[in-house]
């Protein structure tokens, strides 16, 4: 019988009502989660393909999508300084370091036991943790964000997205990365994860009002995540699909003013 990955359910459900109790701030940036994902670094993983079964197979396809779609947006100006915020446990790092091999990489996390394993993943990625470590300010080309807003309550998100427009400099570009809450997939996906426990997915509407919130302009929606690992040579054809508001994750780019 295979082994049970990830904290018990008692200890899920504790997390999750701590994190309902009291919103985690971290650093300077005043970053806010609610899951606590020292829980899951170990096993997240197995945990991840888990939650995305049939659908799932190599995670890594989706990974490597995502550096190839940002790679694809920033062809006419590729960035030589890239940070990608809450980097977890490291998976795109070293598929960011392949779409942009002249360009030094960074992450940065809250949580201490995930940028552990993701020293182990990319041990070329720069690693700054949100509690401990001053986030440079003004200093990257590229913020590359996967994931990470919903995990991120409501009234915090604007606090969280400012923190990360800080770490841009003049000129920068956002990339972001979320759910689709309009697909059903999506959703099924999402409410059988535990490390997504009780959060609320982010709309594009509203990460694009988080963006100009914040002061960022030439914002960029793109429908991603239309083709599963099984069906991977026809990718492509994703680049016809952006407009098609059915993908299972979108993509917003955004530019901080020069």
């Amino acid at each position: 019988m295979a082994r049970p990955v990830g904290p018990s359910p008692a200890r899920r459900q504790q997390v999750l009502a701590q994190g309902q109790e009291r919103t985690l701030q971290e650093g300077p940036g005043g970053n806010h989660v609610n899951q606590d994902f020292d829980d899951y670094a170990a096993d997240y993983e197995a945990l991840l393909r888990q939650s995305l079964g049939a659908a799932g197979g190599d995670i890594s396809y989706f990974r490597q999508r995502k550096a190839a779609i940002a790679r694809a947006l920033l062809r006419a100006s590729p960035p030589r300084r890239i940070l990608e915020y809450g980097c977890g446990t490291g998976g795109n790092l070293p598929h960011l370091q392949g779409a942009f091999p002249d360009a030094a990489v960074s992450g940065c996390d809250i949580s201490e036991k995930s940028l552990e394993e993701a020293a182990r993943t990319a041990p070329g990625a720069a690693l700054c943790h949100l509690g401990r470590d001053a986030l440079p300010q003004a200093a990257f080309d590229l913020v590359f964000v996967a994931g990470v807003l919903h995990h991120v309550p409501g009234p915090a998100r604007r606090t969280v997205l400012a923190a990360m427009v800080a770490a841009l400099a003049p000129g920068g570009r956002l990339l972001v990365f979320e759910h689709n809450p309009a697909n059903p997939l999506t959703r099924r996906i999402v409410a059988r994860c535990p490390f997504d426990a009780g959060v609320a997915l982010v709309p594009p509407a509203e990460a694009e009002g988080l963006c100009r919130g914040a002061g960022l302009s030439h914002i960029r929606r793109r429908y991603v995540s239309f083709v599963p690992p099984a069906l991977a040579p026809l990718a492509p054809i994703e680049a016809f699909l952006g407009w098609l508001p059915l993908g299972g994750q979108y993509g917003l780019l955004a530019t901080k003013a020069g």
